[in-house]
């Protein structure tokens, strides 16, 4: 039996004030003619009230100024929701389902963090956090109040009267890193007992506690919410939009894991997954793509852990194609972007509910509005990539996982130590996913998780073979942790080959036999480099990246040179079709009749093999020769 996961497919779309009505029926109705049949209202970022700046839509300010017409701030607030209530009217006239945000990260706007220094988040050295603009601390007593006003506004203005239309909410973009201010302590202080100045000083049961908490602070704050929409509005889930960079990079603030185990059913999760997710003077790397990879299969194995829907924001602009760089990705690059984030999500069967492209208008970085030096026509890659990944919504998707071979543990012990030992808010990086690169490009599926407690709960439960080797980060945090090694030495049994860290096995007594089947290493994780992992899977990180979408193959060059396409010659049949950077088909070939020269694929360009006629594969390339 096969299923297709994937429901909705389109892009993000701003409702800027200044938009006519009849002017974004002319963008819906343009979508829904090139396959998209869901749009993602874009966010207030940041969450302040201003008709005139990037990124306008609703959050606690704009409701703040509305429900005080004195507020300097009135007029832009009305305009501000006004142009999201002509948006969904628009998407109502077109059956246009839609998402709709009501937050960013945990912003709360001037007035508010001005009446309420006590309540906004800070390092640990009592500095206000400001990313992008300042948060609350969401345990403030009067932060919950108020927030919890504001989902009733929402819910009783925007969500009853478009309830037709909206298939979730958006309740925060971009929440990330921990907090050290007076409520989280507060907390803090309930869950253990310690103040933070005692745990960081304190034994290393302490500085645990303390990083469990700071990896778990948005993980917290994002069921608490969940759960606070769900009093208001039950029968609608909720989401929030978390950043892929920090998910790819750190994996641990907020702990990605967590984000699947710990919040409610009705709470899908998101994240944004562009070959970089950086500025736009910013190239794609191959370090970038290797850590999504990675990223992306975990986020597959997640959902299908916990039987959990979750949704992408894959690339159409500059922020995930870098056209301010020194070497501007292309349309190739963003019709691999669609593949592989679906791909990865069919091998692990998770239940991927919807894409949402980012982004169609928004000012300055938008595929339209774009202030950058493109390289690419906008409707040339508005008529290619959105009815790519519609056809994507197609892809079957088998009844249980391929098996993996590899499960990569990241430990969370280690992980919370050395949050406690940086004593960092943000970007804590203990796992240096930048240099599998052999691990990301050989096609492997891998499974991730973050104890060999919750792999092996994973396995016995599993209608899955376990994979042939494991992979075990961490240091000698967890050699205390009984029930932790107890359960790495059940998986010994049933995996040909665990890879550890010669701390751990030095720990253990009586000391377990040095079988061939057990291997160590002796550096940190962070200070394991690439050549470790071409010998950990035996594979070379020279070369291409492989995916795979049922019979099709999808190779991807970022290497900066021309690569040899591989097997060109083997018995099976096969079509290959070689797509320049610019999303046109520059070659196409059957196995059985090679062209005379060598073939090679270029810097950002792709080839998809499959067996000639493959249906799902000519529905992809339809576009590419329109």
């Amino acid at each position: 039996m096969k299923f297709h996961p994937l429901k909705l497919t389109g892009w993000a779309f701003d409702a800027y004030p200044e938009m006519t009505s009849d002017e974004m029926a002319f963008h819906v109705n343009r979508h829904q003619q090139h396959g998209a049949n869901f749009l993602w209202i874009g966010h207030n970022n940041p969450g302040e009230v201003d008709i005139h700046k990037i990124e306008p839509a609703l959050s606690y300010a704009v409701y703040e100024a509305l429900m005080n017409p004195s507020d300097p701030r009135h007029s832009d607030a009305h305009a501000i929701a006004n142009a999201q209530r002509r948006l969904l009217d628009v998407c109502r006239r077109h059956h246009m389902p839609v998402v709709l945000p009501i937050g960013y990260q945990i912003q709360m706007g001037e007035p508010w963090n001005g009446a309420h220094p006590q309540e906004l988040r800070r390092t640990v050295s009592g500095e206000i956090i400001n990313w992008g603009g300042v948060s609350a601390c969401f345990y403030a007593p009067a932060y919950q109040k108020d927030i919890q006003r504001y989902y009733q506004w929402v819910a009783d203005n925007f969500v009853l009267p478009y309830a037709d239309i909206i298939v979730m909410v958006n309740l925060a973009d971009e929440p990330f890193g921990g907090d050290y201010s007076h409520y989280a302590e507060q907390a803090f202080r309930e869950k253990t007992g310690l103040t933070f100045q005692q745990a960081l000083t304190g034994s290393l049961e302490k500085r645990l506690c303390l990083g469990e908490f700071q990896s778990n602070y948005i993980v917290e704050y994002a069921r608490w919410s969940a759960e606070a929409w769900h009093r208001v509005c039950p029968d609608l889930p909720s989401t929030m939009s978390f950043c892929g960079h920090h998910g790819r990079e750190e994996n641990i603030m907020p702990a990605v894991t967590q984000l699947f185990s710990a919040t409610p059913a009705y709470f899908q999760p998101c994240f944004d997954v562009y070959p970089r997710d950086g500025a736009p003077s910013h190239p794609i790397a191959e370090e970038d793509v290797t850590m999504l990879i990675l990223f992306l299969r975990q986020l597959a194995y997640l959902s299908h852990k916990h039987q959990r829907p979750y949704w992408l924001w894959t690339t159409g602009n500059s922020w995930g194609l870098g056209q301010d760089s020194p070497d501007k990705a292309n349309i190739a690059d963003a019709l691999a972007n669609q593949f592989y984030a679906v791909s990865t999500a069919c091998e692990n069967v998770g239940l991927l509910a919807g894409i949402a492209i980012w982004n169609y208008n928004v000012k300055k970085q938008g595929l339209y509005n774009d202030t950058n030096p493109i390289i690419y026509d906008p409707d040339d890659l508005f008529a290619k990539v959105t009815p790519f990944l519609a056809a994507l919504r197609e892809a079957k998707v088998p009844k249980c996982p391929r098996p993996p071979e590899l499960a990569l543990i990241t430990s969370k012990t280690f992980a919370h130590s050395e949050i406690a030992r940086e004593q960092k808010c943000v970007h804590v990086k203990p796992f240096g996913f930048h240099n599998m690169h052999a691990i990301a490009k050989s096609g492997i599926n891998i499974a991730t998780d973050d104890s060999a407690h919750e792999l092996l709960a994973y396995y016995n439960k599993a209608k899955t073979d376990t994979p042939a080797t494991l992979l075990y980060l961490a240091d000698s945090t967890d050699a205390t942790n009984g029930q932790e090694m107890s359960d790495l030495l059940a998986l010994s049994q049933r995996i040909q080959r665990i890879v550890l860290p010669q701390v751990l096995l030095d720990a253990q007594q009586p000391h377990p036999s040095r079988a061939p089947a057990i291997e160590t290493y002796s550096r940190t994780p962070d200070k394991l480099d690439a050549t470790f992992y071409e010998n950990l899977v035996k594979k070379t990180a020279q070369g291409l990246y492989h995916f795979a979408l049922g019979e099709i193959v999808l190779l991807y060059n970022l290497t900066g040179k021309s690569v040899p396409i591989p097997d060109v010659n083997a018995n099976e049949q096969k079509q290959y079709y070689i797509i320049a950077p610019e999303g046109t088909i520059r070659l196409s070939f059957n196995s059985g009749e090679p062209p005379a020269q060598p073939v090679s694929l270029c810097h950002h360009e792709l080839c998809f093999a499959a067996p000639p006629g493959t249906p799902l594969l000519n529905k992809l390339l339809a576009p590419l020769t329109a």
